[in-house]
């Protein structure tokens, strides 16, 4: 039997609450050392394609292509591993080949060494969110889970902006100091030892892992499935989302729109500051770290406040949130690009970013309250493989054959396409999530 949406998963019994956010905690942490060291390189891709001699084809190929194929290809084994073996072994294993591989990707001597390397980071990063997203479901209790969701969705935007702010301030250290004599790392260049260290980051990280007990997995009431020894097949796993798809269709829609849009504004914000105002790399760089740093993670805490609070009222509150801030995106997303001064594009980013990275916590919140939780890692592997091959790997490039066809010769063409497929994402994502909202107020 399936589980109805207004089912709960069983709460951790005799867990102290502080134990639930060392849990949340930890995985926070790791999961935003993995964006630190999946973003960091951005600063560095000139001066590594002049160091190794690479042509831009190519430097392109490995820092990015390569880490986003592996990345997405790992997504649904990372599930099926998170849905049948122990999550916290996951995660240190996780976080134990990313470093080792971060400290690799420092070392490389050409491109073929890079490309490995960097793949190798896209994989192993890959294993770690649905073991987290599972972890933080049978882990933290409903009355918590929408904050706890919403405090590790908070480590894409602090690991970013991070990468932003301390990956710069790192490289101008490291530009002005003589470390020639240090063993081992005294012959890399400043980008080399730069990835060294937040690779080696990782390694105390692993200690901590281990001062959390694996959580116990919880059964959903009403469902055998979760009830069953054995983890649910793949065939029953796609057969509860087929059940669930009057929900889940209209939700994988909604969070592949902002993660589209999203990844588009994270690729064309700076050659559109660039263009416009005459900003500098450094410039965007401190302007956008410090944002990232602020006002998503409001905007995630917030809205993990008020799911919580809706959820104890036995309301849909994902559903509402997901309406709320559709209904704030989509001016944002059409005026942010069509901004003449620079206090107005900031203005329509900083509320840009508070809104548009909450379709992380409303995914993974509607997937823990609708499915088993024996379910969710698998579930949340498949979203994330929507997200990555759309959001990642189609939106930047539908922005750029904008740019390049329709609006070729405008005086603002960057802006104008921005504008343009960006707000249609925004009202993809608003219709979607209107659905949302009216399908849970039926099934209260």
């Amino acid at each position: 039997m399936l589980l109805h949406p207004d089912s709960r998963r069983a709460a951790p019994t005799g867990t102290a609450p502080w134990r639930e956010w060392w849990l949340v905690g930890v995985l926070t942490v790791a999961s935003m050392l993995a964006y630190i060291d999946k973003n960091i390189v951005s600063l560095m891709v000139v001066s590594i394609q002049k160091d190794l001699g690479l042509r831009p084809a190519q430097v392109t190929l490995a820092l990015g292509t390569a880490f986003a194929i592996a990345n997405i290809l790992i997504s649904i084994p990372a599930g099926w591993l998170a849905d049948r073996v122990q999550r916290r072994s996951i995660v240190a294993v996780a976080i134990l080949l990313w470093s080792a591989m971060a400290i690799a990707c420092g070392n490389v001597t050409g491109f073929v060494t890079l490309l490995l390397a960097r793949a190798g980071v896209g994989l192993a990063e890959g294993l770690l969110p649905p073991a987290c997203y599972s972890m933080i479901g049978d882990g933290v209790s409903p009355q918590r889970r929408a904050r706890a969701l919403g405090v590790f969705s908070m480590s894409n935007l602090v690991g970013t902006g991070l990468a932003f702010l301390g990956g710069g301030l790192l490289l101008g250290l490291l530009g002005r100091v003589d470390y020639s004599g240090l063993p081992l790392v005294g012959h890399l260049p400043p980008w080399g030892l730069a990835l060294v260290i937040t690779g080696a980051l990782g390694f105390p990280l692993l200690l901590l892992v281990f001062l959390f007990r694996e959580p116990k997995r919880h059964e959903a009431a009403g469902d055998q499935a979760a009830a069953s020894p054995e983890p649910p097949s793949w065939s029953e796993v796609l057969r509860a989302l087929a059940a669930r798809r009057g929900m889940l269709v209209p939700l994988a829609i909604f969070s592949v729109a902002h993660a589209m849009l999203t990844n588009s504004v994270n690729l064309w914000i700076a050659p559109l500051l660039m263009g416009r105002f005459g900003l500098t790399p450094a410039q965007i760089g401190t302007l956008s770290g410090a944002l990232l740093l602020t006002a998503g993670p409001i905007g995630l805490f917030v809205a993990g406040a008020v799911i919580d609070r809706l959820n104890r009222q036995g309301r849909h509150g994902a559903q509402l949130i997901a309406l709320v801030v559709a209904a704030i995106m989509l001016p944002c997303a059409i005026f942010h690009g069509l901004a003449a001064t620079q206090a107005s594009f900031w203005f329509w980013q900083a509320l840009l970013l508070l809104v548009a990275t909450t379709y992380l916590l409303v995914t993974s919140s509607i997937v823990t309250r609708e499915l088993p939780p024996a379910m969710v890692g698998r579930a949340i592997a498949i979203f994330l493989l929507l997200q990555g091959l759309l959001g990642v790997g189609l939106a930047p490039t539908l922005t750029a054959l904008a740019i390049e066809t329709v609006f070729a010769g405008d005086a603002q063409p960057i802006g104008h396409a921005m504008a343009t497929m960006h707000g249609a994402y925004a009202a993809v994502a608003l219709v979607a999530a209107i659905v949302m909202f009216r399908r849970g107020r039926a099934l209260r």
